[in-house]
C-alpha cells in the first residue's frame, strides 16, 4: 500500500540527504524526496497503524529513526505540544517572593495568579497595609 509521508518536521539538512528508507527493519527502499515529501510502499503486515522508519543516505547510513503514525499522517515525536503545560504553582513560595519584593505591583501579580485561598487573603491584607501606609504618608 503506497503512502505519502510529509518530511517537513525533519531538519532540512537531513531531508536533503535522504535517498533510502527502511520500514520495520525491512530492505532499504530507494526514495526521491520532492517538496519535502516521499511516497513509500508500506508492507501489508504493518497494517494501518504506526510503524518504525529509518531514513538513510545514499550509502545506507542511518540519518534519523522515527515512528510514523499513518492515521495522523505525522511523526508524533516531531509534533509540538499545542499548549505547553502551565508551570507548577506553589502559592506559599510565590507569596514569600512577592513579600520580599514588597511592591503593590508584585502583590497584584500574585493575586492575578492566585486569586483565592489562604495566601491570597494574606496578599490582600499586605496590599491593604501598603495602601494604608501610602494614605498616611500623604496626610503628613
Amino acid at each position: 500500500m503506497p503512502i505519502e509521508i510529509n518530511l517537513e518536521g525533519l531538519r532540512p539538512e537531513i531531508i536533503g540527504q535522504i535517498k533510502k528508507v527502511r520500514i520495520f527493519g525491512g530492505e532499504p527502499i530507494v526514495v526521491n524526496p520532492k517538496n519535502n515529501r516521499i511516497t513509500v510502499e508500506v508492507p501489508t503486515d504493518v497494517g494501518d497503524g504506526p510503524f518504525f522508519i529509518a531514513f538513510m543516505d545514499e550509502e545506507g547510513k542511518t540519518l534519523a529513526e522515527l515512528i510514523y503514525d499513518q492515521k495522523a499522517k505525522e511523526f508524533p515525536q516531531l509534533v509540538p505540544d499545542p499548549k505547553p503545560a502551565a508551570p507548577p504553582t506553589n502559592p506559599q513560595a510565590d507569596l514569600e517572593l512577592t513579600l520580599k519584593i514588597g511592591t503593590k505591583s508584585a502583590l497584584n501579580a500574585f493575586l492575578k495568579r492566585h486569586p483565592e485561598g489562604f495566601y491570597a487573603d494574606l496578599a490582600k491584607a499586605q496590599l491593604e497595609k501598603i495602601e494604608a501606609e501610602e494614605a498616611a504618608a500623604k496626610k503628613r
